[in-house]
C-alpha cells in the first residue's frame, strides 16, 4: 500500500542552519512570536462554512422549485 501513502520530505542535513547568520549569531529566535494575525477559531469557521453552504443549498433548490411550478 505504499502507493497510496504521501511521500515525505528529503530532511536537511543541518535543520536550523537558517536561523544563524555566517558570524554564528541567532538571526532570530525559534521561542519569538510570529507576527500576523491569528488564525479564526477552526470549529467557528467550520460552522460559518456550513451555514453558507446550507443557505445556498437552499437558495437553489428554492428556485429550482418556484422554476418548475411556474413552468
Amino acid at each position: 500500500m505504499k502507493i497510496l501513502r504521501p511521500r515525505s520530505k528529503p530532511k536537511k542535513a543541518y535543520p536550523n542552519s537558517d536561523r544563524y547568520g555566517e558570524d554564528g549569531r541567532r538571526i532570530y529566535s525559534a521561542y519569538a512570536a510570529a507576527d500576523g494575525k491569528k488564525p479564526a477559531n477552526r470549529r467557528k469557521q467550520h460552522r460559518r462554512l456550513m451555514l453558507i453552504a446550507g443557505a445556498s443549498v437552499a437558495a437553489v433548490l428554492s428556485a429550482l422549485f418556484y422554476l418548475i411550478g411556474a413552468g
